[in-house]
Formats: C-alpha cells, sequence, structure tokens
C-alpha cells in the first residue's frame, strides 16, 4: 500500500494552525517529528495527521501546550477521546474525528458514530449539524489538494446508505391516506436532500414514490398520471441556468395542477429571479416540516 504523505501546508488547513506554529512546537516541544524525503522535503503520515489534530482538539479546549507536550500518546489520545464524547461536544471536534475517519476509510466507526448520535437527535438536526459541514470541510480540502474525491464518494455513499435504511426502518401506518413524488431532473446527481425529504415525507405519513435522480422532466408525467400525488418534490443543488430552470418550470406546472409542488436547493436561493406562484419554494429542512405539520 502507498504510504499517505501530508505537508505542512495540508496540515495548516486540516487544523487551521498556521504552519508557522506548527513549526514551534516541533522544535520547542517535540510534539511531531517529520520524516524527510531523498531529497530532504518534510513530510507527515498519517499518524502525525490524527496526533496533530487530536492536539488542536485538547489546545482549543484550553489546554496549554506545553501541558499537552508533557502528555504521553496515549493520553493525547485518550484526552480528546473523553472531550468528543462529553455531552455538549465541539461539532468542530466532531467533524475532524470524522475526517479522521474518512481518511482512514474506516466505515465501521463511521456508521456507529452516525447510529450513536441517531440516538440522541432527529436524522434531520444530524443532517443539519454534522453532515452539511463535513461536506463543507471536505469540500475546501479537496480544493487545497489535502484531501482526494475518493474520500467525498466514500462518505456520501455510507451516508446514502444510511438514510436509506433509516427511512425503510420507519413504520408505515396501516393504511396510506396521501401520496408523494419525489424525483430529480436529468442533470441533477445530488440526491441528499432527496433522501432526506423522502425521510421526512414517510414519517409524516406518506406513501412516498422516489424515482432518484437524473429523471427527465416528461418522464414524471407518466408515473404522476398514475400516483395522482398529493406532493410533488424536487431539488435543485447542481448549477443550473435560468432558461433550463424555466423549461422544468413550465413541464411540470403543465401536469401537476391538482398537486402541490414543493422546490428546494442552494440553486434556487442564489436566484435573482422570481417562480411562480404555483410552487411552493422552501429554504430549509425546518420549513418543510412546519409546512407539511
Amino acid at each position: 500500500m502507498t504510504e499517505i504523505r501530508y505537508s505542512i501546508k495540508d496540515l495548516e488547513n486540516f487544523t487551521k494552525i498556521k504552519a508557522h506554529t506548527i513549526r514551534i512546537w516541533e522544535s520547542r516541544y517535540g510534539l511531531l517529528t517529520p520524516s524527510r524525503t531523498d531529497t530532504n522535503i518534510r513530510y507527515y503520515g498519517e499518524e502525525d495527521l490524527k496526533k496533530i489534530l487530536n492536539i488542536n482538539l485538547l489546545y482549543t479546549s484550553g489546554l496549554k501546550i506545553s501541558k499537552i507536550a508533557a502528555l504521553t500518546e496515549l493520553e493525547i489520545i485518550s484526552n480528546s477521546k473523553a472531550l468528543i464524547l462529553e455531552e455538549d461536544r465541539d461539532k468542530q471536534s466532531e467533524i475532524d474525528m470524522l475526517t479522521v475517519m474518512i481518511l482512514a476509510f474506516d466505515g465501521d466507526a463511521i456508521k456507529y458514530y452516525l447510529d450513536e448520535r441517531l440516538e440522541k437527535e432527529e436524522l434531520e438536526d444530524l443532517y443539519t449539524t454534522v453532515v452539511i459541514p463535513l461536506l463543507e470541510k471536505i469540500g475546501q480540502l479537496w480544493q487545497v489538494n489535502s484531501i482526494d474525491i475518493i474520500h467525498e464518494h466514500y462518505f456520501s455513499n455510507i451516508f446514502r446508505e444510511f438514510l436509506i435504511n433509516k427511512t425503510e426502518g420507519l413504520k408505515s401506518p396501516s393504511r396510506f391516506e396521501k401520496t408523494s413524488i419525489l424525483f430529480l431532473h436529468d442533470e441533477e446527481e445530488h440526491e441528499f436532500a432527496i433522501l432526506l425529504y423522502n425521510y421526512i415525507l414517510k414519517k409524516h405519513g406518506y406513501n412516498c414514490h422516489n424515482f432518484g435522480q437524473n429523471v427527465p422532466i416528461k418522464e414524471i408525467d407518466t408515473a404522476y398520471s398514475q400516483l395522482m400525488p398529493d406532493i410533488v418534490v424536487t431539488t435543485f443543488t447542481a448549477l443550473l441556468s435560468e432558461k433550463d430552470f424555466r423549461v422544468i418550470e413550465k413541464e411540470l406546472l403543465k401536469f401537476t395542477k391538482n398537486s402541490e409542488v414543493i422546490i428546494s436547493g442552494s440553486q434556487l436561493d442564489a436566484f435573482e429571479f422570481s417562480f411562480s406562484k404555483k410552487l411552493k419554494h422552501i429554504r430549509s429542512i425546518q420549513e418543510l416540516k412546519l409546512h407539511l405539520s
């Protein structure tokens, strides 16, 4: 297996600790011992990354760097875990912890963490407070070449399966009184939001029919005419022009006259033009839940 190597700039990107500060901690306290290539270029391994993340966790929680330096490797790890497991733990610390799990491709640890959190809060809240910030951090790290796209795919697939399993585990009523159709248009692949909406709608007693990603809008007409849903839901995250949106809007309104159409997504929030009043634009998960209540 190829050794994973990180530069001091990578460590700075992960922790927000300046490279200059990391070098001082190395020389003064011996907290890290970088390796060197044959051409004398410094680099750090995966264990170094984990250690600096744990050091950063202890440091930002108020422990002086001199005190951290006096701890053994095992004490640094155990003290960090204790902080993470505190009831009022810091969200950024959790995101750092999950980032390390993703870098190690430790799927079992990620699933255990998600299940543990779900015992204490709603799935929607977990998504908002942890998953979205985590994906944002992964995107930032990818942008500065400190993480690979495969890591994002790895976590996304785990969380996708997690969402689907939790949706399937919801108790269904003996008889559905409401029906919904969910889909993503043929240029849209970001499905977390629609999977989460599927979960919320099912929790509110809807018989949900999720047609997934990349669905030509005209194909939804076929399903609509047979199912006659109370609600049609779609979301827009991928880059979309006003012209392309207007085509989708027009097609949707053609065949959904007897249903409510709910639209959402960051792309819509960025648009500076208005939509048809026949479309219900929601801007948050909470807004959707209030609307369904």
